[in-house]
Order: structure tokens, then C-alpha cells, then sequence
């Protein structure tokens, strides 16, 4: 059975996020989610926002409920972003609430963070344990 996990982030344009930045961060997720489909995963990106609100999330959840829900680093590695972050999670557990949350900060492979909750997958080759979108 495929693990479908849903990432959950700031969409691009939101204020909080430098304008130079975005192109470096949109190929980062794009790549990222080639990576974890090619491993097994049905990985799927969501963008919302404090200001647009989980409504979106939420109808998500509920047609599509995943095994995981993954909070992208700009929400979780964000202290100002705190009182979003308890709200996905207070949403995933209200809807959701078999699905495990699990939270990138931008240090470890988000193979690796998955990969916790729900066991490696076939290829040792693609776990490094090392960020592949960054220099760390």
C-alpha cells in the first residue's frame, strides 16, 4: 500500500517569504516531490496561509485522507507562524485524525522525517539522511 503524505506550506507569494527566494524554493519543492514519488510515496504539496485559512486543507483531508501530514519549515521553523501551525494541527486531528504530523525544519532529508513515522522504503540509496536541497 502507497503512504500518501501531504506537505503542508506557505504558498510562494506569501509576504513572508523574500521575493528573491521563491524560484529557489519552488524548484526545491518541485524536486522534492519528484524525489518522493519516485520513492513510493504519493507526496502531495499544499499551500495555505494564515490568511486564506485551512478550509482548503480541510475539504482535502476529507476526500483524500493521508497517512501523514508533513508542516513545511516555513511554518513550523517560523516562531511567528506558531499559532497557524497549531491550527493545521488542530485540523489534521479533527479530520484527519489517524494521520501522523510530522515537521520539516530545513536540517534533515524529508525522506528521513517520513521515513520515521513509516518505515524506509526499498532504495538505501536515496537515504543519505543529509538535506539534498541544501547546504548543510
Amino acid at each position: 500500500m502507497t503512504v500518501s503524505i501531504f506537505h503542508i506550506g506557505l504558498p510562494l507569494d506569501h509576504p513572508s517569504i523574500p521575493a528573491e527566494e521563491r524560484p529557489k524554493i519552488a524548484k526545491r519543492l518541485s524536486d522534492l516531490q519528484e524525489r518522493m514519488t519516485r520513492a513510493g510515496y504519493k507526496y502531495e504539496i499544499i499551500h495555505a496561509s494564515p490568511e486564506t485559512g485551512l478550509d482548503g486543507f480541510k475539504h482535502q483531508l476529507r476526500t483524500q485522507p493521508p497517512d501523514g501530514v508533513l508542516i513545511g519549515g516555513a511554518v513550523a521553523g517560523d516562531p511567528a507562524m506558531s499559532y497557524f501551525m497549531e491550527q493545521i494541527i488542530d485540523a489534521t486531528h479533527e479530520v484527519a485524525p489517524e494521520a501522523k504530523i510530522m515537521f520539516y525544519n530545513h536540517s534533515v532529508d524529508v525522506r528521513v522525517i517520513v521515513e520515521r513515522w513509516f518505515g524506509p522504503k526499498s532504495d538505501p540509496a536515496l537515504r543519505t539522511g543529509r538535506n539534498p536541497g541544501h547546504n548543510t
